[in-house]
């Protein structure tokens, strides 16, 4: 049966987690097979068919109580993370560490649209509650973080490249 993704926001620098103490204390909080991926916030997990709010809920305030930290997550089931995939229209690029997929928690307003500057390098689409990127000129020093979506966008999200997509996909099959 696929499992769930979960995906913190903010992990790193002065919030950073040990990964072996979150796989702990998520299981602690009874969630089911938590693996993790990397040291950036990325579960896989059985969510014991707790709803995306309760399971979001449950990862929130086990990570607040825990560590102090209130990051925001966002939940995506294998079946939704496949589809944003699909739906990437960079994911064929050759340079998979520098396409992103921004994953908000909800999606924006109808009719919302977002517009890269005419003089970046970035191209970019907003499709229903996933922002997809392409750096081609790399990650690193783009002003299109995924806060610069957040904020025109009016949502919380959080990024992750399509290498990282791809490995939870795997994880989560």
């Amino acid at each position: 049966m696929p499992r769930t993704i979960a995906l913190l926001r903010g992990v790193g620098g002065p919030t950073a987690l040990r990964m072996p103490a979150l796989r702990e204390v998520l299981a602690s909080a009874g969630l089911g097979e938590v693996e993790t991926l990397q040291v950036a916030g990325n579960i896989v997990l059985d969510d014991g068919g707790r709803s995306p709010g309760t399971l979001t809920s449950t990862i929130r305030d086990a990570v607040r109580e825990a560590f102090g930290f209130d990051l925001p997550v966002v939940v995506r089931t294998h079946d939704e993370l496949v589809d944003a995939r699909a739906r990437n229209p960079f994911a064929t690029a050759a340079e998979g560490r520098w396409v992103q997929t921004v994953f908000l928690l909800e999606a924006p307003a109808a009719g919302t649209t977002i517009e890269v500057p005419a003089d970046a390098p970035e191209e970019a689409v907003l499709d229903g509650s996933e922002v997809f990127v392409r750096y081609p000129e790399g990650i690193g020093g783009s002003k299109l973080q995924a806060g610069w979506f957040e904020k025109r966008l009016g949502v919380t999200g959080t990024a992750r490249n399509a290498n990282t997509v791809a490995k939870l996909i795997e994880m989560s099959a």
